[in-house]
């Protein structure tokens, strides 16, 4: 057997010995390899700290978009998508989405949901903006929250007194869309589309059969007999049910004046007629009942634009919403509640809450 001198163990061992590795390296490693303990937390940190930079630089910065033909400042929330026309002219059309449920929430999705306060800021942008000779309603909602629907409606109103604005209805436009689209001229739909459902309902959910099987019960202390009337917990008296309903034919005679005075039908015959039951139509069957003026796509929307604009050549463009920090970092931070039942219908997207309690104007689907 051989012996080996140190000095001979020490370079055979230290051939072997593994090389210790940096800090740096390290991090690299496992940034690249995926670890979530170091690695992917690590470059999410870095991500967030780098949001927040831009955040607070251009949150109050005013940093406006110009436009070209004006001169004048245009919103930061908002960017110009060139659509069809010609690029160079300055008669511009403005389109405006209303794409998805109808609310006031401005931490919904904008992907799911139209949200009133953005539709009504780019309503606003149209109006002031004298380059925009024509707007464009673009339609495919079925409805959403009464307030909503109203304050969009009553901004429509204001603009049409300085310019047209036109509604086109694509595959769905009921309820609370079709009270958007009464405030436009001409309304434009699609042969196929399904609109009308002109009324209003409000639900709750009634479990009271269910909390008795499983021995559960309700404990509710109130200042006065109808603070909970909604309560699933127990049965409705008749007396909540008189109340709940005036409150939904009050909205709905509100609903009835709204097509009756655009669209020039006696609010009789909209009481009191499949026109205004509730029932949805389509576009072929809304031309029959005069609930829109024309069948068309959105190419005859655009002609309709520049005929009651009286344009020689126009530019049309849509507006479209820039990412914003600030309502990515409060959406991020928003408080949910801490038990969430999601019993959304079959029709209604899945990240859309149809809030107990609130009125709307959608299908009975929804």
């Amino acid at each position: 057997m051989q012996n080996y001198t140190n000095e001979q163990t020490g370079k055979v061992y230290g051939e072997l010995k593994e090389k210790k590795e940096g800090f740096f390296a390290k991090i690299f490693r496992n940034l690249f390899t995926g670890c979530l303990s170091c690695g992917c937390l690590f470059l999410i940190v870095c991500l967030l700290f780098i949001a927040l930079f831009f955040y607070f630089i251009s949150g109050d910065s005013g940093i406006k978009t110009g436009n070209p033909f004006t001169g004048q400042n245009s919103d930061s929330d908002f960017s110009e998508e060139f659509v069809t026309g010609s690029p160079d002219s300055s008669s511009r059309i403005a389109v405006i989405k209303v794409y998805g449920m109808i609310t006031r929430d401005e931490n919904a999705s904008f992907s799911t949901c139209a949200v009133s306060g953005n539709i009504i800021r780019q309503l606003q942008l149209a109006s002031a903006d004298d380059s925009v000779k024509a707007v464009i309603i673009d339609l495919d909602t079925p409805g959403g929250e009464v307030t909503a629907s109203d304050e969009i409606y009553k901004k429509i109103l204001e603009v049409r007194k300085k310019k047209p604005v036109i509604a086109m209805m694509n595959t769905l436009c009921a309820s609370g869309g079709y009270y958007i689209a009464a405030g436009c001229y001409p309304v434009i739909a699609n042969k196929y589309t399904l609109t009308g459902s002109i009324g209003v309902i409000i639900s709750t959910w009634n479990y009271k059969e269910l909390f008795d099987k499983i021995g559960l019960k309700t404990e509710v202390y109130t200042s006065g007999k109808m603070k909970d009337m909604l309560n699933g917990g127990r049965e409705r008296t008749a007396e909540e049910t008189a109340l709940v309903r005036t409150l939904v034919m009050n909205t709905y005679d509100g609903f009835v004046h709204v097509v009756a005075s655009s669209r020039k039908i006696p609010a009789d015959k909209i009481r009191n007629s499949p026109v205004g039951d509730g029932r949805i139509f389509d576009g072929k069957q809304a031309l029959e009942l005069k609930l829109v003026d024309t069948l068309g796509y959105f190419e005859d929307a655009v002609q309709a634009a520049v005929k009651e604009a009286k344009l020689k050549d126009f530019q049309v463009f849509r507006y479209e919403d820039k990412f914003d920090f600030g309502r990515f970092f409060n959406t991020l931070m928003a408080k949910s509640p801490a038990v969430f039942l999601p019993l959304s219908s079959s029709g209604t997207p899945g990240d859309v809450r149809i809030r107990k309690g609130v009125l709307y104007f959608l299908p009975a689907g929804y």
